[in-house]
């Protein structure tokens, strides 16, 4: 089911064609080792892909950026050349609470019946003292109705919170939110115009860790630990 305010945004009568960029952060220290969450900063290729960002938008006007509140967003900003800068703290990544900085071996290992239940529903599992990606997508309500109003934003957020925009705006199923593809060193860019949607991608040119991790064929409570990881990327 599609969340009401998606029928919200749709309903929008402005017909004028309007860009939205959509970026991760370059790739992280955590990124490399496997971690989620945290505030690393970048890494050797995540500050190749700033660099390269600032050429790709060489060609492109940018009238706003805003950025989470994350380290590793601002240092990915840091070449562009845009007047506004702002950080929005509605786009910060999904608060992964008590297992927060842990990679996901850590937490199958020491957390095992708690990765399970994330496995088992990941749209709906909340962290302890952290976010689902329900709440995610209720703390984005705001943020989205902004988003509608801007033209040529260039919005450098974080997998699952870009996943739970790209659902609100595309209007794809929820229950496939969690596993959608977002990949690092990729903008993808956006054409508004009335209730349609292009979404084109643009891989720029810079090697990166793949942090997608697709859902295991064994969800259940008692599975065993290489079972819980067999689809966990591969990291340092």
């Amino acid at each position: 089911m599609i969340p009401k305010l998606y029928d919200h945004l749709m309903d929008s009568t402005n017909n004028n064609v309007r860009t939205i960029y959509l970026s991760r952060h370059g790739e992280s220290n955590n990124n490399l080792y496997g971690k989620i969450g945290g505030d690393a900063g970048l890494s050797q290729q995540g500050w190749l892909y700033a660099k390269a960002l600032f050429n790709f938008f060489q060609s492109r006007h940018v009238s706003g950026i805003w950025t989470s509140q994350l380290k590793r967003t601002h240092q990915t900003t840091k070449y562009l050349e845009c007047p506004k800068i702002i950080v929005e703290t509605g786009i910060n990544e999904i608060s992964a609470g008590d297992h927060d900085s842990m990679t996901y071996e850590e937490i199958a290992q020491q957390f095992p019946e708690e990765f399970a239940l994330r496995d088992q529903d990941k749209l709906r599992y909340r962290y302890p003292n952290g976010e689902s990606y329900m709440d995610v997508v209720a703390r984005l309500e705001p943020v989205m109705k902004k988003i509608m109003h801007e033209n040529n934003l260039l919005i450098v957020s974080h997998q699952a919170t870009l996943r739970c925009v790209l659902t609100l705006l595309l209007g794809t199923e929820m229950e496939e939110l969690p596993y959608m593809r977002v990949p690092l060193h990729t903008v993808i860019e956006l054409r508004l115009c009335g209730e349609e949607v292009e979404v084109t991608n643009h891989r720029l040119k810079v090697e990166c860790v793949d942090t997608h991790r697709a859902k295991p064929g064994n969800c259940e409570i008692n599975r065993n630990p290489s079972d819980a990881c067999i689809t966990v990327p591969v990291h340092l």
